[in-house]
């Protein structure tokens, strides 16, 4: 197999300078996000790494070692979509729990270092100070405990970070072909972003998965949607039909049979009007949804984040997406929701680049944010 990285500053443009060199037969073994440093400073840049079958090595041990590593690679759309999301350099390996453990017990050997009362104290005021909840603090804080003897000044934020990530829940995107479209709803109050997260989505779905996608959006009160979905569908090739009757639902999920996803926008509906989110249910109850996501903006109080979350339980959400996480200072709020709910995040998004603001959910990096407060770039 030959096998190639291709940059540029945008999935589109990678993913054009792939299929020039490698035509519509490459394989995508992995995508990422890469910093560069150039004269002027840093840029960020996104890569993919492709793959494209040699005749002369078809029988070959290590082609047949790639194929095993990259089970159905065509189809393997949550692994893919998953490391869209790495635009951070991290190490998982120093930064993981175990990393963190053999660490501190060298240097708890060394300076017999524990949890004081003081670096208790700070640790419980700074958790409060990232907005999270007294009940969640008091259990970051007995997991602390349960290590005192191995933290000490040096380690106690990671530490912190490693337990904020143990309560934090994802999940992730399947794709599994089974001859018929996989539905997916999108859901949430006004201005959240739902239909700019679909954008999203469905054009990383076409450019970089080659995934047929269809759009159904029954968003026909806000002034103006519809337009804006229509041309983003024009422009992305990719079939959008309207619902304006709930109806109208099963005959156009027919039209669209042959799609591997379809998105299903929804009109923004505000929590304290039950009538309309009855509305919204009685359109998406007239087919079957596979998976619908409830659109959160991470700006919001948990205040209103619980009261959202409690009053759209009636739409079934089964994960949760968190938008606008570059306009937000603190992000205790959306593990404040998560744990309350025991929903998983799936997706974040940090701006309004189509299709390059949206990051898939991960532990570790959610904690990172929440502790430091630092959104990512």
């Amino acid at each position: 197999m030959k096998i190639k990285k291709f940059l540029a500053p945008t999935l589109r443009e990678a993913s054009a300078k792939m299929k020039t060199e490698f035509g519509d037969e490459a394989i995508i073994l992995g995508t990422r996000v890469v910093n560069k440093q150039l004269e002027y400073g840093t840029v960020k840049l996104f890569e993919i790494t492709s793959g494209i079958e040699d005749e002369n090595d078809l029988e070959s041990n290590s082609f047949q070692g790639l194929l095993d590593a990259n089970t159905r690679p065509e189809m393997d759309f949550k692994a893919e979509l998953s490391k869209v999301s790495e635009n951070i350099n991290r190490k998982k390996d120093q930064n993981s729990l175990l990393s963190i453990l053999d660490t501190a017990k060298i240097k708890s050997l060394k300076n017999d270092s524990k949890l004081t009362k003081d670096l208790l104290n700070m640790a419980i005021d700074n958790l409060l100070h990232k907005e999270i909840d007294k009940p969640i603090v008091k259990t970051i804080v007995g997991h602390l405990k349960k290590s005192q003897q191995l933290i000490n000044d040096n380690n106690l934020e990671n530490y912190i970070i490693s337990t904020i990530a143990s309560l934090v829940s994802t999940s992730n995107f399947e794709l599994e072909k089974k001859g018929k479209p996989k539905v997916v709803a999108m859901v949430g109050p006004t201005g959240v972003g739902k239909t700019t997260c679909i954008a999203k989505l469905a054009a990383i779905s076409k450019i970089l998965h080659n995934l047929n996608i269809g759009i159904i959006s029954i968003d026909t009160y806000r002034l103006g949607a519809i337009d804006q979905l229509r041309i983003f569908s024009d422009i992305s090739n990719i079939d959008m039909l309207v619902a304006y009757e709930p109806g109208d639902m099963p005959k156009l999920v027919k039209q669209l049979k042959d799609k591997d996803i379809i998105f299903i926008d929804t009109a923004g509906r505000s929590q304290k009007n039950s009538k309309d989110l009855e509305q919204t249910k009685y359109f998406l109850d007239q087919i079957n949804v596979n998976e619908t996501y409830l659109v959160l903006s991470s700006t919001s109080s948990t205040k209103n984040l619980f009261d959202i979350a409690e009053k759209f339980k009636v739409l079934k959400y089964d994960s949760l997406i968190f938008t606008k996480i570059d306009e937000s200072v603190t992000f205790g709020n959306m593990l404040n929701v998560m744990v309350e709910f025991n929903v998983p995040i799936i997706y974040l998004t940090n701006g309004q680049v189509i299709p390059d603001d949206i990051i898939s959910a991960d532990s570790e990096v959610i904690a990172n944010m929440i502790y430091t407060g630092k959104a990512l770039a």
